[in-house]
């Protein structure tokens, strides 16, 4: 299988899982996709490569997909403490790519990943995230 007829198989699995995913798991599938996006930007800064898009993807992520989310009426504390959470994460993301430092996105990493695996379990899915390298 060529990269383009992965590529176009991938893309094609996600909006197939969006579509028929309940809310829950969309939650997870942001919450991986997130980690997807650190991680590759992680390696790419060790590389000395250029991060920018994974960042940006991921800023995305959090900011569309998880904070426009967030239901403060509803969620109350929790909702308020994911909240920063969230902005805690975006800064983060910023300065490590102000400062092209991958250990920056370690932290990050480190604080999304039991998040991802607390949705996860609330979904009812088995927490098989992959671990960072």
């Amino acid at each position: 299988m060529t990269m383009r007829s992965h590529r176009a198989y991938a893309a094609t699995q996600r909006e197939t899982g969006v579509s028929s995913a309940r809310p829950i798991d969309l939650v997870v599938m942001v919450y991986e996709r997130l980690l997807d996006h650190l991680r590759s930007a992680q390696h790419q800064m060790a590389e000395g490569t250029d991060s920018t898009e994974a960042l940006t993807k991921a800023v995305d992520l959090i900011t569309t997909g998880l904070e426009a989310c967030l239901d403060k009426a509803q969620g109350g504390e929790i909702a308020e403490n994911l909240a920063v959470i969230y902005d805690w994460a975006n800064r983060e993301i910023m300065l490590a790519r102000l400062r092209r430092d991958p250990k920056m996105l370690q932290g990050v990493i480190n604080a999304m990943q039991p998040l991802a695996e607390a949705w996860r379990e609330h979904a009812g899915l088995t927490n098989d995230l992959v671990e960072a390298a």
